[in-house]
């Protein structure tokens, strides 16, 4: 009985540990992720300047 006793007593810590260590991975890829998303350097979108004579050149003629 000592036996089973035992391993359920580390058993929980072993499970409580891995839930922090799960819990830190999914913290530090959130922020990681949103580190990536939402940085300030970069490329920025550009408006879209319309042509004078309603012609795009993106367009195929």
């Amino acid at each position: 009985m000592t036996i089973l006793q035992s391993l359920m007593h580390y058993g929980s810590y072993a499970l409580g540990l891995y839930a922090l260590y799960v819990l830190a991975g999914a913290l530090a890829f959130g922020y990681f992720i949103w580190r990536k998303v939402f940085r300030c350097t970069g490329a920025r979108p550009r408006k879209l300047e319309r042509r004078q004579d309603g012609s795009d050149p993106h367009l195929p003629r």
